[in-house]
């Protein structure tokens, strides 16, 4: 299954320590665009997603996969 935006976000976060503010840097975009994204808001520039993709491979690949929780 492909990740969402939000996801990709965390993951990102995760990996970096990073905070909403240097995502924002990272990623092109501003501090609230990051926000929004981070909550599930669908509303996502093309180009934004593309920069997101962009820094969660440069950050994110090879890295073990958390599992998910049993319910």
């Amino acid at each position: 299954m492909d990740k969402d935006s939000s996801t990709l976000l965390r993951e990102i976060q995760q990996a970096t320590g990073w905070s909403q503010t240097r995502l924002a840097l990272e990623l092109k975009t501003s501090q609230p665009t990051v926000n929004r994204i981070l909550k599930g808001q669908p509303n996502c520039l093309s180009d934004t997603l593309a920069a997101i993709l962009e820094v969660h491979k440069r950050h994110c690949r090879g890295r073990p996969q958390r599992s998910k929780p049993r319910t």
